[in-house]
């Protein structure tokens, strides 16, 4: 294809690089060939139309070339070439006068938009539109008209502006709108921005905004859901305010109304169809008719199921059946149910269990309060941690039981408005106090079997799962040390019931009475709670009685004569007669405290009785302290005891007290 310069000498020079008219006459091998005015050829390369940009004349048509270069015979020539030139030559003059194009926008960019107007040019964002634009995929693909505002040849940079044309458009359409606008009125708009709380409209010249409550009778998330910029739709007008300039625009108040004659379509206890259309924390929105949309509150989605979003059930655009539970016209609302299309599980479980029934199902979940079980299809009770066992005492289910483990239980109460089941594994068995109660008898004997031994006493079982408390005090006459040099493990001994306390579940027994006296067994007895005073006993068992009483009196006051005496010598040293005695009282306080010296006067006061009655006294102290240790709780023996003797009967703990400190 090269040609010799000879061959080039007769072509005329002034067709270089020059625009000539040409008319198309046919396509060879090497190219587009066309023909000239004054006769001579011009070949277009082959590669300037494709595929994606054919060749778009036929034989005979005419089109301006740029001839560049003598080829052959003819000339080299280019029509792209010849319109690209054409084109900047004509976007300079728009550019100059503020003309107007028409191009497609192709794409968007992070600056704005790609328009082609026969050349790539390029429109920013803040010229798209007559308000800001956050998106502007919704244009891409459209065709629009431009203005060309910025032109360099040099650079090959053309900027179009949207914008300044809508302005242009706008300041005329305003004047006409103006004139016809008033409320009521119906224009024909176009979108032109989209906020979430609505979409402004173009209603000729002026914006106005079309707020999401005013876009349907039902329910929409956003805008968008409903018109895209660009669109054309159909609003009226609510109103305007010509101060301040703002127009609000509706678009429901053309459609019909579905609560105008809801109450004619439809009742309470009705079973629909419907659409989900939005899903919310607290319930499902579904649409039951155009415009017309209920709740399915989160509570009836299911009777059992424990669902705390919709969205673990439902899906939008989900087609459901819903039943209607309430209609209330007046604040337009609507309310729906799923799970009252099947019949309440809880009814049916109180058609066909009763309080006292025994069932069996799967541990469902383990907490630290009880257990879940599974009675019926996605019914499920609890058994309370205080009703799994009447003996021991269950911290942790967890330890005992396993999720998925099938156990029997017995029904405690049913409760079909709060959906609570109470369910019981104790109550499976009989009570083990009750037969308890059955066999230990106070004041009599039983015979039981030692089963541990402790620093106060030795526990024996009376019945399966049920232990009393033979107290250190109970298991010999004599002073007994510790519980192994009399009973052991596993020992069977015939023992005498000194106390029955159902309530707290306490049981007192004694290894070394055979009955007990009348005024302790009756105080004993289960009608008065086992109860008995400390002080009473300990008089019948010392044999005071009435001279006790009168002993006790005159303790009382020498007690208070030696507190009397002690307080005088601090302060005055005045009391020589009574110096020795309130040098002892001292020496006393000081090791056992007031009390005990007050106790030293009752002695002496009462030798007679005190020194006859000594080691009964010191016997029976046991027997009040560990009676009294039974009754309160298996406390600690020594210190309990004490304190309830003197809070019961100051004369016996007095007694006891000078007791002890003779003997010491």
């Amino acid at each position: 294809m090269t040609q010799t310069a000879e061959n080039d000498t007769n072509t005329d020079d002034s067709l270089y690089n020059a625009f000539a008219k040409a008319t198309f006459e046919t396509k060879t091998d090497e190219g587009f060939i066309f023909k000239l005015a004054d006769g001579e050829t011009a070949q277009v390369d082959l590669d300037e139309y494709g595929d994606d940009f054919p060749f778009p004349y036929s034989e005979g048509d005419e089109v301006e070339l740029l001839v560049e270069q003598p080829w052959g015979e003819g000339w080299k020539a280019s029509v792209r070439k010849a319109e690209s030139l054409r084109l900047w030559e004509r976007l300079g003059q728009l550019a100059d006068e503020e003309k107007i194009v028409e191009g497609d926008i192709l794409s968007q960019n992070k600056g704005g938009l790609s328009v082609d107007i026969g050349l790539r040019a390029f429109c920013p964002r803040s010229q798209i539109d007559i308000h800001r634009v956050d998106d502007a995929s919704p244009y891409v693909g459209r065709t629009a008209r431009f203005q060309v505002i910025q032109f360099d040849k040099k650079r090959c940079n053309v900027v179009l502006s949207r914008r300044k044309v809508i302005e242009l458009e706008r300041e005329e359409e305003k004047k006409r709108t103006l004139d016809e606008l008033e409320e009521g009125k119906v224009f024909t708009g176009v979108v032109r921005n989209i906020k979430k709380y609505g979409a402004f409209i173009d209603i000729g010249g002026i914006d106005g905004l079309l707020h999401i409550s005013n876009m349907s009778w039902g329910r929409i998330d956003h805008p968008s859901e409903l018109v895209r910029p660009g669109d054309e739709i159909k609003v009226v007008v609510l109103d305007y305010d010509a101060k301040r300039d703002r127009l609000s625009l509706g678009r429901k108040q053309l459609l019909d109304n579905p609560w105008s004659d809801i109450e004619e379509k439809f009742s309470e206890g009705d079973v629909v169809g419907g659409k989900v259309v939005s899903l919310a924390d607290f319930g499902a929105f579904v649409e039951v008719a155009p415009g017309l949309e209920g709740l399915v509150h989160v509570t009836e989605l299911s009777w059992t199921a424990r669902i705390h979003h919709p969205k673990e059930v439902l899906d939008i655009g989900q087609d459901v059946r819903v039943k209607i539970v309430g209609i209330d016209t007046d604040n337009k609302r609507l309310s729906l149910s799923i799970k009252q299309l099947e019949k309440n599980p809880w009814e049916e479980l109180a058609e066909n269990l009763s309080v006292g029934d025994v069932v069996s199902g799967p541990i469902r979940n383990i907490t630290d309060f009880g257990l879940f079980v599974e009675v019926a299809p996605a019914v499920e009770g609890l058994v309370h941690v205080s009703d799994i066992s009447w003996t021991d005492k269950i911290d942790d289910p967890a330890e005992h039981f396993k999720v998925g483990d099938e156990i029997e239980v017995k029904i405690i109460d049913i409760d079909v408005d709060n959906q609570r089941l109470s369910l019981g594994i104790k109550q499976l068995s009989r009570d083990p106090w009750e037969k308890a109660g059955e066999k230990a008898k106070v004041g009599e004997k039983i015979n039981v079997e030692i089963t541990r031994l402790t620093d106060f006493g030795a526990f024996a079982q009376v019945v399966e799962g049920v232990e009393g408390l033979i107290h250190i005090s109970e298991l010999s006459e004599g002073r007994v040390e510790n519980a192994h040099e009399v009973v052991r493990p596993g020992q069977e001994v015939e023992v005498l019931v000194v106390s029955f306390d159902r309530a707290n579940q306490r049981i007192g027994l004694s290894l070394k009475r055979d009955e007990l006296e009348e005024p302790m067994a009756r105080e004993y007895t289960e009608e008065e709670g086992a109860t008995a005073k400390l002080g009473d006993i300990l008089r019948d068992r010392l044999g005071l009685g009435a001279e006790e009483e009168e002993t006790s009196e005159e303790a009382n006051e020498t007690a208070e004569e030696v507190k009397a005496e002690e307080v005088k010598e601090e302060k005055t040293e005045e009391a020589e007669e009574s110096e020795e005695e309130a040098a002892d009282a001292d020496e006393v306080a000081s090791g056992e405290g007031e009390v005990a010296s007050g106790e030293d006067e009752v002695a002496a006061g009462t030798d007679e009785v005190a020194s006859g009655e000594g080691e009964v006294a010191s016997g029976e102290d046991e027997v009040a302290s560990g009676t009294d240790e039974v009754a309160a709780g298996e406390d600690e023996v020594a210190s309990g005891t004490d304190e309830e003797a003197s809070g019961e009967d100051e004369e016996a703990a007095e007694t006891d007290e000078d007791t002890t400190d003779e003997e010491e």
